[in-house]
């Protein structure tokens, strides 16, 4: 009869096993890479420009696409979390507050899904012309 040592073992020897192929560890022997490999990097390089009661955001896009075509990127202000997609730089972000203080981030969309977003870019303030 095996002991319940030996039990552990071999369990934790198939569950590492298990996890690194599952998840293309040595050799990429698995179903390919966890979903969020697949899905594009952040943007870079993301600036404002304000306006009156909007915010233009330009970016350049992500240095990978995940291996799928970018499909949409989704600028979101913060405070306000008011969401505005386009396909490509740059997009203006309209409904903001004059005088109130804004910054963005940037994320992009492939057939997988929306990858991380990027960093908050400069801070703008709109106001009337």
């Amino acid at each position: 009869m095996v002991g319940k040592g030996m039990i552990t073992a071999i369990f934790a020897v198939l569950l590492t096993a298990t996890a690194s192929w599952a998840f293309g560890g040595v050799g990429r022997g698995g179903f390919g890479d966890p979903m969020f490999l697949l899905m594009p990097d952040p943007p870079t390089n993301v600036t404002a420009t304000a306006g009156n009661g909007e915010a233009t955001i330009s970016f350049k896009p992500p240095k990978s696409d995940g291996g799928s075509p970018i499909i949409r990127y989704t600028v979101r202000s913060h405070p306000g979390k008011i969401k505005t997609s386009g396909k490509q730089s740059p997009i203006t972000v309209k409904g903001l507050t004059n005088g109130r203080t804004y910054t963005f981030t940037v994320d992009a969309s492939n057939s997988v899904g929306t990858g991380i977003a990027s960093e908050a870019c400069n801070s703008v303030t709109p106001k009337a012309e």
